[in-house]
């Protein structure tokens, strides 16, 4: 069992460092580690013998010393525990009619980490995994069970403030709040793609600048279904505000604007209808929002405003082709650009830090799976391979029978 557990972290290593290969980290990698010129260091010599006296990479050695980790015979860490616990009676041929089914703890792959850190979602929605390839997500609701003190009986707690419903003379009833479980089923969808190549192309390119073209191939792949997720959940996003909507005018000044004395005063108005739509948000849940999102247009004109603060530590020549975070406005919402979002529009929402305050979700359910590579054509020169993802995502709306979340709003830039 160990031994097929090793090969496979090694696929996963060798897989994962490819990536890394195609996703610039290959200069960062052959500086790597010399023992030959590092000998005073203890334990040099078993390192030496262990890699054969060559130079490694930082990223190699981590990968190692995680399958060493998982592997070493003599650790007692957790994830030891879990695999030592499949060479135990019982664990692999289970049986449904007794009561003692063996359970552990699920780990994640360097895979699955991957595609996750790419997902600007992962910065606007709650991610919850889905044990299978359908599930539940559940509204917890506090509701009023009396019609009484101003209260109406089945109103949410958390949408009605009143002064008088737990008010109490001797000897009266005392009013009561209901508990409400509800839930709705939630199915995962897939995305795969696949990346087909010649065998002529893969020898040139190796040849000529000392690339693996499975590698490059696969990066653009997974790249791609993670913009999809993303421009699948923002949609929904888009699609689900229940706060409301603030218009701000890019004409206001020359229609006969008197408040502000010239261009730019006006256009830092533009900051007042955020703070109103926000408000929006704020008077149906009692809690402020903290993310903008907007195409690139929107943003160059947001990016003006004194309030806004550049991230310093954002690579502006990153050539992945991504939703990406760009700074912060008036250090209260964090900003985000997608360049295929509606354009003069911008979507504010909250992510807070409990379950209460989430907006949407994003449940995956295969993060990320990857095929072999294998010969498409008879005459064995054309190559494919492959990868899918499957999960499940949605609004979370504020009640089981709706789809809008008050949690979302819009500013939208327009013209007269």
């Amino acid at each position: 069992m160990f031994d097929k557990i090793s090969k496979f972290l090694v696929k996963q290593k060798r897989m994962m460092m490819e990536f890394d290969e195609a996703g610039g980290q290959r200069d960062r990698e052959r500086s790597g580690f010399d023992f030959q010129a590092e000998a005073n260091l203890p334990g040099h010599a078993d390192l030496m013998n262990f890699y054969g006296g060559r130079k490694i990479g930082m990223r190699e050695m981590l990968y190692d010393n995680t399958i060493n980790y998982i592997l070493a015979e003599g650790l007692r860490g957790p994830l030891k525990d879990e695999w030592m616990m499949l060479n135990q009676p019982g664990v692999i041929n289970e049986t449904t009619l007794t009561t003692a089914i063996a359970t552990f703890t699920t780990s994640l792959l360097p895979a699955v980490r991957r595609i996750y850190s790419r997902l600007v979602a992962m910065d606007l929605v709650s991610v919850q995994p889905l044990g299978g390839p359908t599930g539940y997500i559940y509204w917890l609701d506090h509701t009023f069970a009396n019609t009484l003190g101003g209260a109406t009986a089945g109103q949410r707690l958390d949408q009605y403030r009143y002064n008088s419903y737990a008010a109490k003379t001797e000897q009266s009833t005392i009013r009561a709040v209901n508990f409400a479980l509800t839930s709705k089923v939630v199915t995962a969808i897939s995305k795969a793609l696949k990346a087909t190549w010649t065998i002529e192309s893969e020898q040139d390119l190796r040849s000529q600048w000392k690339l693996n073209l499975e590698s490059e191939l696969m990066e653009q792949v997974t790249e791609e279904i993670i913009r999809e997720w993303d421009g699948l959940i923002i949609a929904a996003l888009e699609a689900g505000v229940g706060a409301g909507n603030i218009n701000w005018n890019t004409t206001g000044y020359l229609a006969g604007d008197t408040t502000t004395t010239n261009r730019r005063d006006y256009n830092e108005t533009l900051f007042d209808a955020i703070v109103d739509a926000d408000t929006l948000i704020y008077n149906a849940k009692y809690i402020h929002s903290n993310w903008l999102l907007m195409d690139g247009t929107t943003f160059a004109r947001l990016s003006k405003l004194n309030h806004f603060v550049i991230d310093p530590t954002i690579n502006n020549q990153e050539t992945v082709i991504q939703r990406r975070y760009e700074g912060t406005l008036a250090n209260k919402w964090k900003v985000y650009v997608d360049p295929w979002f509606t354009a003069n529009k911008i979507l504010m929402g909250l992510r807070g830090d409990n379950w209460k305050y989430a907006v949407g979700y994003f449940s995956p359910y295969i993060p990320l799976f990857t095929s072999e590579k294998y010969i498409i054509e008879d005459d064995f020169t054309q190559f494919a391979r492959g990868s899918m993802s499957r999960a499940a995502y949605g609004v979370l709306p504020e009640t089981s029978v709706g789809t809008t979340n008050n949690g979302l709003a819009t500013i939208s830039i327009v013209t007269s």
